[in-house]
């Protein structure tokens, strides 16, 4: 087992503003915690309290129904490339026969809403694959129906196997910038097609 632990000191904006902080995580393959920009911070009018109400999403997300909107905005909120994460669920979203789904919990029953808390599901429409790629608004990371290889090594340089989950789903990428959303636009295109 092998084990690395980087310890930073310094303020967001200090960490956020240093080169050598950036190359270093940078390197470090898998999800990675960055400091994010100041949320937008309001005072609640009834108690005069600061209040941390993360980032406005405008407008729905692409491909998310009615019932899951509200919160995947309240994800997205707290995700510093939401930007980069819409763009990937517009484009994804588009493909001929795409659906963007919540989850089933142990506990649904007929009638009940769809859970869109953890992950989003975008599944081709008539596959018996189940999904192509799961989607987790909270934090940008995409898991796909995907086998980890040289050549989506080389077409996603900041993709990472996973070696725990379904057997199936063992590529991930974080969508951090527009370099990973490239990337993970194109593991998805992958995924859809072998589906």
């Amino acid at each position: 087992m092998k084990l690395t632990y980087l310890r930073f000191e310094g303020t967001p904006e200090e960490l956020d503003a240093s080169e050598v902080v950036r190359e270093l995580v940078q390197q470090l393959p898998g999800t990675v915690d960055t400091a994010r920009p100041t949320p937008r911070v309001v005072a609640d009018p009834d108690s005069d309290d600061v209040v941390d109400f993360g980032w406005q999403v405008e407008g729905d997300v692409p491909g998310v129904a009615d019932e899951g909107q509200e919160t995947v905005k309240a994800q997205l909120a707290f995700n510093p490339a939401a930007q980069q994460f819409i763009d990937f669920m517009a484009e994804a979203g588009s493909w001929e026969s795409v659906g963007v789904h919540g989850i089933k919990r142990k506990t649904w029953q007929e009638g009940d809403p769809l859970d869109y808390s953890g992950y989003l599901r975008l599944r081709r429409k008539g596959s018996q694959f189940g999904g192509f790629a799961y989607a987790f608004a909270s934090t940008g990371v995409v898991n796909f129906r995907l086998q980890h290889s040289d050549e989506i090594a080389e077409l996603a340089p900041n993709a990472y196997p996973l070696a725990t989950g379904h057997r199936r789903y063992r590529v991930s990428i974080q969508i951090r910038d527009e370099t990973t959303l490239k990337q993970a636009l194109a593991l998805a295109e992958l995924a859809y097609d072998a589906t």
